[in-house]
């Protein structure tokens, strides 16, 4: 059984598209609120005096211009908007060697004036709202500062100013924090939902197939049981005890599996083992999960599939002289089953040998495999290595797997 894999797809899409949107308005804040403050610069302007006073001036242009393209260009909003508010900074540091006449205090000073666009910039550049409050505060302290030093203002209006700055710019950047917490809420309610009802659907098809294959397991020993009672040779009772014997088992199996409660990605099992893995596989060749990575199984069954996988793993470091290959290969084994190919090209064993560390090491492996009635094949040649192969799923229960039956190590 594969999961659907759309649902990560899916994830965060209100908190996405909110942030596009909120591109979109910021932009259009930033250029119509800067064209609001064109009276201040008229005003302004005969005290910035040269080229200097023309740079300042521009780069203010710039960013406001580099804001607006930001709202256009969703995939670069966030950097283009950092970029607005850096350009800024330099045009507050340029402002100051432009004054050649003393800042008007009517109307606002046009600095303090343009510093609610930049603290909208910086609220979409930063995800937390620290950072904007904090790079406003900032902004407007330096200017009220510059006002009073070199644009020859009084400290209380310069302070007036100031003060003006840091609460439009702090009120913006909290309602834009507020709004975005709640997007983020509402989206992960949504994704719990989503989450839940996906499990609702899984756990009823689970349900639904564990009943079918009751049915068919039933059906399946009762004409078993019905081969057996009409035998009349050797052969034909030998046949019959087989089909009895693997009737019996894939029906516990499946008895079984009705116990093990809700199933995992192996993909996330193997994840969730990363740091068990990450000791032992430099050196290792290891293929990509693919389509295994969504492939659900129990619980009990992945974490005994992904013990036996270090066991296997541990063993192919031991004592494997002139090893020059190592590699680990996974793949889907029928409908519902998966299979792991440990391999390494080093000196041959004897699995059967008691004191071989890696040989115990190997049944150890096998007996965890044989626990959820899976298989631990081991082969092992000279010149050829020795390759462990553990496979899990009814292919296997059913004793119909396609690799040959003789076995070194059978689970």
């Amino acid at each position: 059984m594969t999961t659907d894999t759309r649902g990560p797809s899916i994830a965060h899409v209100g908190a996405i598209r909110f942030q596009r949107y909120l591109g979109v308005i910021v932009a259009a804040f930033g250029l119509l609120y800067a064209l609001q403050t064109l009276d201040a610069l008229v005003v302004d302007w005969p005290t910035m005096a040269g080229p200097l006073g023309g740079a300042a001036v521009a780069l203010v242009a710039a960013s406001v211009l580099l804001g607006t393209v930001a709202g256009l260009v969703p995939s670069r909003a966030r950097s283009l908007f950092l970029a607005a508010a850096i350009v800024f900074a330099a045009a507050v540091v340029v402002w100051p060697w432009s004054i050649r006449a003393p800042v008007p205090d009517t109307p606002m000073p046009w600095f303090i004036g343009v510093l609610p666009v930049e603290a909208a910039y910086l609220t979409v550049a930063f995800r937390r709202h620290a950072a904007p409050v904090a790079g406003s505060v900032l902004l407007s302290v330096v200017i009220a500062l510059l006002l009073v030093t070199r644009g020859g203002l009084g400290p209380a209006d310069a302070f007036a100013n100031g003060l003006f700055g840091i609460a439009i710019s702090v009120a913006l950047v909290i309602l834009i924090a507020a709004v975005r917490h709640g997007v983020a809420r509402a989206d992960r309610a949504q994704q719990a939902a989503l989450a839940g009802y996906g499990r609702s659907r899984l756990d009823d098809a689970t349900e639904s197939e564990r009943v079918r294959t009751d049915a068919l397991v039933h059906d399946s020993v009762l004409t078993t049981f019905l081969a057996a009672a009409a035998a009349r040779d050797e052969e034909a009772e030998r046949l019959a005890r087989r089909m009895a014997a693997n009737a019996l088992r894939v029906l516990a199996h499946v008895s079984r599996a009705s116990d093990t409660g809700h199933g995992v990605p192996f993909g996330k099992a193997l994840s969730d083992a990363a740091d068990r893995f990450a000791p032992l596989l430099p050196g290792w060749e290891v293929q990509e999960v693919g389509a295994l990575r969504d492939l659900v199984v129990p619980v009990s069954a992945a974490d005994a599939v992904v013990d036996a996988m270090l066991h296997a793993i541990e063993a192919g470091q031991l004592h494997a002289e002139g090893a020059t290959t190592r590699s680990i290969r996974m793949s889907e084994l029928g409908p519902d089953g998966l299979r792991i190919v440990v391999t390494d090209d080093g000196a041959p064993l004897d699995p059967a040998e008691p004191e071989h560390e890696r040989a115990a090491l190997l049944r150890v492996a096998a007996e965890l495999m044989r626990s959820i009635d899976g298989r631990a094949d081991i082969r092992s040649e000279p010149a050829v290595g020795t390759t462990v192969t553990l496979s899990w799923g009814s292919v296997v229960v059913t004793g119909t797997a396609p690799r040959p039956e003789p076995t070194e190590v059978p689970a």
